[in-house]
């Protein structure tokens, strides 16, 4: 009995501290020392006009949107991309221990069209000299990457089958293959001066094509490319156009 009464008592103060806090409250607002809260009506009013629905929706959903687009601008950059990527009949690698300019590396795949043809049967020859020249003399972390680069491609481009090497280069590249040739002797031919006068610059260029290059087949027998179809297409390819320059 006398513990009902105390909680009686007790629900009575809370009651009346509360209706005192609410009465402070309301004096407060009447003198504008706060901001009175907005009618029932205003909080459940809903966007009405198109400007009205598009500002809500905007702020509701900015970010997914902006994120949707975001990820179809990539999307579309990567199909364009892949569109777009020329569809070579011959890939050459320029691997060299002294710098060679991507300007000569272009004047090369204009001299090596006229010894190719149109593999793909796309109606055009067109080539590709991938430059992975190096200075040998240089930063010896640039001469690590492009090693590793040029053994990126032996292992995973199996239409680049042709490359253009000096001495130092050829030796490397014979050292990495388990059976010690990597590079077809029988399908090496020295580039003779025609090439040197087609493909160096006026002058202007800072670094000179090397002296006594070859270019050599990659071998594929007894790799995991025998069994590409594609490679085989392509090797074949690079020993006639291999063919046709040495016969010039």
């Amino acid at each position: 009995m006398m513990s009902e009464k105390k909680k009686n008592v007790s629900d009575t103060i809370s009651q009346q501290r509360k209706a005192r806090e609410e009465f402070l409250e309301l004096k407060r607002m009447q003198s504008g020392e706060i901001d009175a809260p907005p009618p029932p009506s205003a909080e459940a009013k809903l966007p009405q006009t198109a400007e009205e629905k598009a500002k809500n929706f905007w702020y509701y959903y900015r970010w997914p949107v902006i994120a949707v687009i975001a990820i179809a601008i990539v999307v579309a950059i990567c199909v364009k991309q892949c569109v777009s990527k020329p569809d070579y009949d011959l890939r050459i690698v320029l691997y060299t221990s002294s710098p060679v300019s991507d300007d000569d590396c272009d004047r090369m795949a204009e001299y090596f069209k006229q010894f190719c043809e149109d593999v793909n049967d796309n109606g055009k020859v067109q080539v590709q000299v991938i430059n992975c020249s190096y200075s040998e003399t240089g930063n010896r972390s640039v001469v690590l990457a492009n090693n590793t680069k040029v053994q990126s491609i032996i292992a995973s481009e199996y239409d680049v089958l042709l490359y253009i090497t000096d001495e130092t280069t050829r030796k490397y590249l014979n050292s990495v293959s388990d059976s010690g040739e990597l590079l077809e002797k029988k399908y090496t031919v020295a580039l003779g001066d025609d090439f040197y006068e087609r493909c160096e610059g006026d002058g202007d260029d800072i670094f000179k094509i090397p002296e006594n290059l070859s270019v050599s087949r990659r071998v594929i027998y007894g790799t995991t490319l025998e069994k590409n179809k594609k490679a085989v297409k392509y090797y074949k390819s690079a020993g006639e156009m291999l063919d046709r320059l040495q016969s010039r």
